[in-house]
C-alpha cells in the first residue's frame, strides 16, 4: 500500500516536472524600454497582438512557447483560450495582415528568458510554480 501511494506520487512528481501539468503561475519576462508601461493590461495586449509596440513606439518581440514545449497548449488556452495551432494561426495572420510583428517560438521556459535577455523590447512568457529569476534589467510579471 504505501509502496503504490510512493510510486503514485513519483510518477505525479514527474509528470509535472516534464511538462509542467501542475504548474500554477503564468509570468512574463519582460525586456522593456525604460518608460514604458509593464502592467497586466500593456503585457496581455503585446502577447495577444492587439498592440504591436511599446509605448515610446518601440517594436516589441513576443516570445512563445512552440509545438515542441510542454506548454504550447497551455499558454494558448491562457491568452487566447483555444488550442496551441489555432493561436499559431492567429499569430500568423496578424503578421501577414501587418497587423503585429512575428512572434519568436522557443522549446524552454529558459529558452524563454534567454531569447528575452538577448533582444531590447522583448517579452515572453512562461509557466512555472515560482517567478523565474533574471539578470537585472529585466521583469518579471505575473499574469493573474
Amino acid at each position: 500500500m504505501i509502496r503504490s501511494l510512493i510510486t503514485t506520487l513519483a510518477i505525479l512528481w514527474a509528470l509535472s516536472v516534464t511538462n509542467g501539468a501542475f504548474a500554477t503561475s503564468t509570468f512574463v519576462v519582460v525586456n522593456a524600454p525604460p518608460g514604458s508601461s509593464i502592467d497586466q493590461a500593456s503585457l496581455e495586449a503585446l502577447l495577444t497582438g492587439q498592440r504591436r509596440n511599446w509605448d515610446d513606439g518601440d517594436a516589441a518581440k513576443v516570445v512563445l512557447p512552440s509545438r515542441e514545449s510542454s506548454n504550447f497548449d497551455f499558454v494558448a488556452q491562457k491568452l487566447f483560450g483555444t488550442s496551441g495551432q489555432v493561436m499559431q494561426r492567429l499569430w500568423f495572420r496578424l503578421v501577414f495582415s501587418g497587423r503585429a510583428n512575428a512572434p519568436d517560438y522557443v522549446d524552454s521556459s529558459s529558452g524563454v528568458i534567454e531569447a528575452v535577455e538577448r533582444q531590447n523590447g522583448a517579452l515572453g512568457i512562461l509557466i512555472s510554480d515560482v517567478a523565474p529569476t533574471v539578470r537585472e534589467g529585466l521583469a518579471v510579471v505575473e499574469l493573474k
